[in-house]
């Protein structure tokens, strides 16, 4: 009979102390679950490399929560490039451009890596187009030299101070681990272009009001300016 009894209550030590570890465990799991969870967003600083329709640069980045990040930076691209060349008048036609910006721009998430960007643009962008001949010109038996007969110069200037509106895809700066990475797609509100027209030697006449004002009706739709910008950044606190 005490046997029986030792046997019973040991048979209900060992279910109390299975319920009892059960329990534990599974307090600890559902814990871990919820710190998971809610593991505290740490706000940081970073710095970006980016490649963008304005060119190449870098920011600085300074995310506060994790909704809200801010993005301040610059960009910058030459390029001179022969557009084509008029064989019959011994001319050719240069195109000049200068793409860049220094970009302040707000970012707010409404997904979790998907965000709505907006924010100002000082713009740096200068289109300059230009006909210019380079060859000696025959006219009877008088011999121009392409000095003489000049050139004609076409130059297209944006506002500076100029709003942007996008949206983008990715992280600006990492949450929890070094490396991020963001595509923005948006517009630059650049309103009209300020168009102005240069003539020198022979050709200077065609650099008058008229023909100025012609090409400026020309462009005065081409207010928005697209934006693209492809960003790694790097988490640095």
């Amino acid at each position: 009979m005490k046997k029986l009894t030792t046997l019973f209550l040991l048979i209900g030590c060992l279910l109390a102390f299975s319920n009892t570890y059960s329990q534990e465990a599974t307090m600890t799991d559902e814990t871990s679950d919820v710190s998971l969870k809610t593991k505290k967003f740490t706000p940081g600083w970073g710095i970006g490399i980016k490649a963008s329709t304005f060119g190449f640069g870098a920011d600085v980045i300074k995310s506060f929560n994790q909704n809200f990040t801010l993005r301040l930076g610059g960009s910058y691209m030459k390029q001179d490039i022969k557009i084509s060349t008029f064989d019959d008048l011994g001319g050719s036609a240069f195109n000049y451009t200068t793409l860049g910006s220094i970009s302040l721009i707000f970012d707010y998430y409404i997904f979790r890596s998907v965000y709505i960007s907006a924010g100002a643009m000082y713009n740096m962008t200068k289109l300059e187009f230009e006909s210019q001949a380079e060859e000696s010109q025959t006219i009877g038996n008088i011999e121009i030299s392409p000095e003489t007969i000049g050139s004609v110069t076409y130059t297209l200037l944006p506002n500076e101070i100029c709003p942007y509106l996008g949206i983008g895809f990715g992280h600006t700066l990492s949450r929890n681990k070094l490396v991020a990475f963001n595509f923005d797609l948006g517009a630059v509100y650049q309103g009209s272009p300020k168009v102005k027209l240069d003539a020198t030697g022979m050709v200077t006449p065609t650099a008058n009001p008229e023909q100025q004002q012609l090409l400026q009706e020309n462009v005065k739709d081409w207010k928005f300016y697209p934006f693209m910008n492809f960003q790694l950044s790097f988490r640095i606190f």
